[in-house]
């Protein structure tokens, strides 16, 4: 049975699924509800934003505890793959969304050439709610994993697991913090499902 399971696992952990774009154009006009759209994406996917900041254009969330196969209450995994990670571990993912103008940018030494982007050596720098032009928003998607030093797991049952205490060298008997959130990578699938989500209520309206 657990070999079955687990061979479910891998192949679901092959499969990928994701919907919606890497960037999101927009105009001017349109900042002011692209922004709210965005923060109500963050927030229906449980991630509560705790900065928003029109003027600049940046929205970042706190973090959230991400969901796995056998927590259907939790926002669902971006992927089967993340869906197994989630399983296997304690997760949480964290967002943040960039809204930047939209520049076009001299290439040095040749003449009559342009390069289309954002100007990244001069981000914002400006009050985006009264800028005029087009802009672009971005969205990363961060994952960290959450690791227990000095875990002694239990070969019959998990209440026989225990922590190995862990003093300082030079410390008189002071316990030191065996917990920590280590960030591991981006979920670029997830990234892309909540631009998707921003982009659907943009046309909604």
């Amino acid at each position: 049975m657990r070999i079955f399971l687990f061979s479910t696992f891998l192949l679901l952990a092959g499969c990928h699924t994701s919907t919606g774009p890497d960037v999101l154009l927009l105009d001017s006009s349109q900042y002011a509800v692209v922004f709210d759209a965005a923060v109500a994406a963050a927030r229906q996917d449980g991630m509560n934003p705790v900065l928003k900041d029109r003027r600049s254009g940046v929205i970042s969330t706190e973090p959230a505890i991400a969901g796995s196969f056998v927590e259907p209450w939790k926002p669902a995994p971006s992927t089967s793959r993340q869906g197994l990670e989630n399983t296997l571990s304690l997760q949480r993912r964290s967002a943040r969304f960039e809204f930047l103008p939209v520049q076009n940018i001299p290439v040095p030494g040749r003449d009559n050439a342009v390069l289309v982007g954002p100007n990244l050596l001069s981000p914002s720098g400006q009050d985006l709610t009264t800028y005029d032009g087009e802009l672009e928003l971005r969205v990363w998607v961060y994952v960290e994993r959450k690791y227990t030093q000095g875990v002694q797991r239990g070969t019959w049952t998990l209440q026989s697991e225990s922590i190995t205490q862990i003093m300082p060298a030079q410390e008189p008997w002071e316990q030191v913090s065996a917990q920590f959130w280590a960030p591991i990578s981006r979920d670029v699938a997830r990234e892309q499902q909540l631009l998707g989500a921003v982009e659907t209520s943009l046309h909604q309206e």
